[in-house]
């Protein structure tokens, strides 16, 4: 029994290191940024399966910013400030030369 344990916990530590989901969502990730596969082709549709995956576990972990998000997807930006505003001194007086 205590070899199975032992067993278990060696094999969970091998793909701990190895971080398969981890390399995918990279794999996926670089699919989709560049040249992109030929749609409905095998690489395409595994592509597609490991964002979907990685997005749907997402929301599963944090359904309310999941929410929130959706609710503000198409927001307009918020607006900007007034522009600012340089004022230049009128007093064209200059304060006389003593020496002259």
């Amino acid at each position: 029994m205590i070899w199975l344990a032992l067993a278990a916990l060696a094999v969970g530590y091998l793909i701990g290191r190895a971080r398969p989901g981890h390399r995918a969502s990279q794999w996926a990730a670089w699919q989709s940024v560049g040249t992109q596969p030929a749609r409905h082709s095998a690489r395409w549709w595994s592509m597609c399966l490991v964002l979907s995956a990685e997005n749907i576990g997402w929301l599963i972990a944090h359904p309310v910013q999941g929410w929130h998000a959706w609710q503000h997807r198409s927001d307009p930006p918020p607006p900007r400030s007034p522009a600012v505003q340089i004022r230049h001194s009128r007093d064209t007086a200059r304060p006389q030369d003593p020496t002259a």
